[in-house]
């Protein structure tokens, strides 16, 4: 177990004080996650106790159905940075092993919550189950907490959104439509995606627009092909939860497997507006905001070359009175209200 600290430390240890801590694995950190951040916030202020969230170091079915584990929606690094943004003190992040797939949820209560994370209090979704296949619920953790200490134990209700939950899987399936618009109301800003810059081959630039490929990860979930109106920033590469407060850039992004130049494999490469310069080893981290249009192979360059003018000119107008705002707006207070 690893406990990160708002201030930049890191231990193993909860450092012999209480806590108030939300279960999850917080993939996104959407809406509904947000309610119980809010939650864990307002617990860790009436008890004075530290304010933890408690998530894993990989997604559970990993170990207990690696078949089905989805793409993610985030890293650990940027949940963690959301977390922060919260007003959340600490993030717990647990090994998920086999060994911890087996306990049972009395003992996850007595060596997990009690033991390593001298839980006081608790709050979680209301579908949030424990231990070893899944058989502890918010209720059981009401019931039996008493015995070891925790106080209290909050059931947080679902957010809604167009009068359906807000989840992760819900999230995935808009992002997987193309749909980022409503991906980033439910998440609460916009999906993004970070990499390091790699090499590409080059057409882009011959082409008069040159683009940054961006080299992500395998378990990332990468939106449906097309090209998208995004705002790009630099991210430090040694610490992907803190970015360098760089002002954002407007960007035209492609995802797509090159149709026009017969390429192989999927590519995420981002031309810049109104910006020239090396990025080779920078990390730049992606905010989607607008699906623009379908990829579709030309008869030529010089076709490709006029739709990617086309596509900068409805960039240039969507973003007319600059970018939007880099950074979250997760004030707890709104949040809680959802």
């Amino acid at each position: 177990m690893r406990i990160y600290w708002q201030d930049g430390k890191i231990t193993s240890s909860i450092l012999d004080t209480k806590t108030a801590a939300g279960l999850g694995f917080f993939d996104g950190m959407h809406l509904g996650h947000q309610a119980i951040a809010a939650q864990v916030v307002e617990l860790g202020a009436s008890l004075r106790v530290t304010s933890v969230l408690v998530t894993f170091d990989r997604h559970p079915l990993s170990i207990v159905k690696p078949q089905a584990v989805p793409p993610l929606l985030t890293t650990p690094a940027e949940r963690r940075r959301y977390m922060w943004e919260l007003g959340i003190q600490a993030v717990a992040e647990l090994v998920f092993d086999e060994r911890l797939a087996r306990l049972s949820p009395e003992e996850f209560i007595r060596e997990v919550l009690v033991g390593k994370l001298n839980v006081a209090a608790v709050a979680a979704g209301e579908d949030f189950t424990f231990g070893h296949e899944g058989r502890g619920t918010t209720a059981f953790l009401r019931q039996e907490g008493r015995r070891w200490g925790i106080e209290s134990v909050v059931t947080v209700p679902p957010v809604l959104v167009g009068g359906e939950k807000v989840s992760s899987t819900r999230i995935r399936g808009l992002l997987q439509a193309g749909d980022v618009e409503a991906a980033a109301r439910l998440l609460g800003h916009p999906y993004r995606l970070a990499g390091p810059v790699i090499r590409g081959e080059g057409r882009g630039r011959r082409l008069g627009f040159p683009t940054a490929n961006i080299g992500i990860e395998e378990t990332r979930l990468v939106p449906r092909d097309g090209v998208y109106a995004v705002t790009v920033r630099e991210m430090p590469v040694e610490d992907g939860e803190k970015p360098t407060g760089q002002q954002e850039s407007v960007g035209v992004l492609s995802i797509s497997s090159k149709p026009t130049f017969r390429g192989e494999g999927q590519t995420v490469e981002v031309h810049l507006l109104d910006h020239e310069g090396d990025y080779y080893g920078k990390h730049l981290e992606i905010s989607f905001h607008r699906f623009l249009r379908p990829i579709r192979k030309f008869a030529s360059s010089d076709e490709l070359r006029k739709q990617i003018a086309v596509d900068v000119a409805a960039v240039r107008s969507l973003f007319a009175k600059g970018p939007p705002s880099s950074g979250s707006s997760f004030p707890a207070e709104k949040i809680y209200s959802l």
